[in-house]
């Protein structure tokens, strides 16, 4: 998932209205391949790929660090929600044949740890399905980050982890710590599709301080702020089509098995 741990401040519809909906983009493959009977789902989110998982007649176990993510996967779902984090989940090791961390790893700050940890809890012959997003730029970020620039924001300090700690954000560098953590690699491969989202939906996930965009715009003056949503619609309408927005999205995919 796109988001971070929070207070009550609404940053979970924010994400289930923008981001999240980018995010399930790449949900049916994750519970396709990861097809074991007892499903372990981390970093939940909102909770469409655990209920997914769930319709196909799993017993599913869901983990999110947020609060808000875990209440409203509850909500939503009737699976067992755990509030935890990677890289220490509350799991004994070989509990579930069935593992999925849908855009989770990118946003550790030890991926390793944290795909050793889930490779832990993977039984022997179990699925693991991961999804990281690549080091390149997007469409939608150059949209949003364009109006920021062009409204005098002032960026964030630099995102990136230490070079001892972050890994090639690709598939085959997604693969490469995969394989680091014990893991038999079966694919490795970009996944593709078409992100579709309004602009006024987009904008509020940015005004919602989800992930970075969200913090970028936090950050500024309220004047910044004003100005960077004029610019954003102002551009956003040259590439609106039928109400919408469309961007093309690619993710890193892995699949291993231990």
């Amino acid at each position: 998932m796109l988001t971070q741990k929070t207070a009550s401040d609404g940053v979970t519809d924010a994400y289930r209205r923008s981001f999240g909906t980018m995010c399930v983009g790449a949900v049916d493959r994750l519970v396709a391949d990861a097809d074991g009977q007892d499903h372990l789902d981390v970093g939940c989110g909102t909770g469409e790929l655990a209920a997914a998982a769930l319709e196909r007649g799993r017993g599913v176990t869901a983990v999110d660090n947020a609060p808000e993510m875990v209440a409203e996967t509850r909500r939503r779902t009737s699976v067992a929600v755990v509030e935890a984090a990677l890289p220490d989940l509350p799991f004994g090791d070989a509990e579930f044949d069935a593992v999925t961390a849908n855009f989770v790893v990118n946003h550790l700050p030890d991926p390793r740890r944290g795909v050793l940890e889930l490779a832990r809890v993977l039984r022997p012959g179990g699925r693991l399905a991961m999804t990281v997003w690549p080091a390149r730029p997007t469409a939608w970020g150059r949209l949003v980050g364009g109006a920021f620039e062009a409204a005098g924001g002032i960026p964030l300090p630099d995102q990136r982890l230490p070079a001892d700690l972050d890994f090639d954000r690709s598939a085959e560098g997604f693969a490469g710590i995969s394989a680091d953590a014990g893991l038999s690699v079966l694919t490795t491969e970009d996944l593709t599709w078409e992100w579709r989202i309004s602009p006024e939906d987009l904008w509020a996930g940015v005004t919602g301080g989800v992930a970075t965009p969200g913090r970028t715009y936090l950050a500024q003056s309220p004047q910044i702020r004003h100005r960077a949503e004029q610019e954003f619609f102002a551009r956003a309408a040259s590439f609106v089509s039928d109400g919408e927005l469309c961007f093309p999205t690619v993710a890193s995919y892995v699949l291993a098995t231990r």
